[in-house]
């Protein structure tokens, strides 16, 4: 059993009633992603009838479960989701279903998937069965959305609330990461932008930049999306791919961001199978792959999905956008790491990966990466020179040890006394 990934998530009402059949239902698997609602299915009673399998991200509530012997990520990129699930019904005999929230039908009777296009068409279309959660305050949206009612199996009505999730006051730090990222940005570049407080800094600082004629072709809509048209920052005139239109996959954020997402013939939802197909991504000139992680080593090695074995996310789209920049004419990809974690008691930039750790951009493939400190251009450098560049963006009370690091790891000469 699906659910999509955020917003077209069903509501505790329904997702709860079959979590009250735990008596009666056996070997049922459960595979979520991004779930910010705290279903029942989550609790230690509901194990014996569900197995829980997380794809792509985690959250906050479900942290501790990712401790847990419940935890089962799945490893997948957003681009192929679909493809991995068809194979994973083939290999297991698993019988697939997917229950989703929509916009109520229109007049021809099609409904309407709304702000979350990630995966939901691929799971439908190798489901067994499929069941709509008819939601008014779901917004109809252009794009790869509208569905007839005979693709669906069942249908619920429930006006529940669609979930805002406001972006928190960024730190010092973010702030100046942010700072760094800008400038690095030109006009006419095309973003991709991941979640978190630094992406919204970026979007915000972008708002009175100078910058102009900018794309957006992206997993998830960047915060302010909207000022940033207003303001002639992003026009999407001289993308190559889906022109003059904003193209993304799904959004998170407050009530301002999705009125303007929702019926607004410039925004074209699609599910990752497009957004983040890589050919497709490489096909536009200065992508800029702007994506968050947690720990880099002095090779470049990029982890964003866990801290040594404990996970946080999963795979997701980062490494689908960081190699389709790569590819395109004028890209490039960014990596954002604060330069310290735990009140600056632990350097995220290391000798050596933490032990469990999962690699999540394989060092050849690291473009920029930043910190609050600068930027390390990691293009064309050698293990050495990339080594020598990190260590400059670290947190300067780590940087000797970092240096130490590094002689000792063979990537710079040592010291001769």
């Amino acid at each position: 059993m699906w659910t999509p990934l955020l917003l077209g998530q069903p509501s505790m009402l329904i997702m709860d009633a079959i979590a009250d059949r735990k008596d009666e239902l056996k070997d049922v698997e459960y595979i979520n992603c991004l779930t910010l609602r705290p279903y029942k299915i989550f609790k230690p009673e509901y194990r014996d009838a569900f197995t829980l399998i997380f794809g792509f991200y985690s959250t906050p509530h479900l942290q501790e479960l990712a401790k847990s012997e419940w935890a089962n990520f799945w490893p997948a990129q957003s681009s192929d989701a679909g493809i991995k699930n068809a194979h994973r019904q083939r290999t297991y005999n698993r019988r697939t279903g997917i229950i989703t929230q929509v916009a109520p039908p229109d007049e021809h009777g099609f409904v309407n998937l709304g702000l979350d296009t990630f995966y939901t068409e691929a799971i439908m279309d190798a489901s067994a069965w499929v069941i709509a959660e008819v939601n008014p305050n779901m917004p109809r949206t252009y794009g790869q959305t509208n569905f007839h009612v005979s693709r669906f199996t069942a249908f619920v009505e429930n006006p529940n609330p669609i979930i805002a999730v406001p972006t928190p006051p960024p730190s010092d730090v973010e702030v100046k990461m942010a700072e760094n990222v800008v400038s690095l940005l030109k006009d006419r570049d095309c973003l991709q932008i991941g979640i978190g407080a630094v992406p919204a800094m970026i979007s915000k600082l972008l708002e009175n930049s100078g910058l102009k004629d900018m794309g957006v072709h992206t997993e998830m809509a960047p915060a302010g999306s909207h000022r940033l048209v207003d303001k002639g920052v992003v026009t999407c005139k001289y993308k190559k791919v889906n022109p003059g239109k904003i193209l993304l996959a799904f959004t998170m954020g407050d009530k301002e961001l999705y009125d303007f997402l929702g019926n607004n013939p410039m925004v074209e939802f699609r599910p990752t199978s497009y957004a983040n197909n890589i050919s497709v991504i490489a096909q536009e000139d200065n992508v800029v792959a702007i994506n968050g992680s947690i720990e880099v080593d002095l090779t470049g090695q990029i982890v964003s999905e866990s801290v040594g074995n404990l996970m946080r996310t999963g795979t997701g789209g980062q490494l689908d956008f960081v190699i389709g920049a790569f590819f395109s004419k004028g890209g490039r990809a960014i990596n954002l790491v604060p330069s310290t974690t735990l009140n600056d008691t632990v350097s995220r930039i290391v000798p050596y990966i933490s032990q469990g750790a999962r690699v999540t951009v394989p060092r050849h493939y690291a473009g920029y990466v930043v910190t609050e400190h600068g930027v390390a251009d990691l293009y064309g450098r050698s293990e050495p020179e990339r080594a020598e560049e990190l260590i400059k963006i670290a947190h300067p009370k780590f940087r000797e040890e970092l240096e130490k690091g590094a002689r000792e790891r063979g990537l710079l000469k040592k010291k001769s006394f």
